[in-house]
């Protein structure tokens, strides 16, 4: 009965697109990694191009043993995928309040990649 109610939480949650508590959830739960891999690329998609927060990526990058290069590919291939489903708008500038202009996702991406090693976790 137990599992059944954590994979209804994790159904819940993967619904509710709160991709940080799935993944925790799903370790939680003792899922294999593959299947959390996928939930762990949504995490910090979400948290950049959603989000746009670099503490936080870097965060969640360090928590699930992400390197910088990984980070970059994992997030290119999050903007491309959001680009062919047709889901654009997260990439559009916003402002940047640490930078005071406005960034697109990969100005973004491009400015806190090379400053990856000065954000605190």
């Amino acid at each position: 009965m137990h599992e059944k109610a954590d994979h209804d939480a994790l159904k819940f949650e993967i619904e509710r697109e709160n991709f940080v508590r799935a993944v925790f959830l799903a370790d939680h739960m003792g899922l294999p990694e593959e299947e959390i891999k996928d939930l762990k690329y949504k995490a910090l998609g979400q948290m950049a191009a959603i989000y746009r927060n670099p503490h936080g990526t870097k965060d969640l990058a360090r928590q699930y043993g992400y390197s910088r290069e990984e980070v970059k590919q994992i997030l290119e291939q999050y903007a491309h995928k959001m680009k062919t489903e047709g889901n654009p708008k997260p990439l559009d500038p916003c402002y940047d309040y640490q930078t005071g202009t406005y960034l697109s996702f990969e100005e973004w991406m491009d400015h806190y990649l090379k400053i990856w090693d000065k954000l605190s976790p």
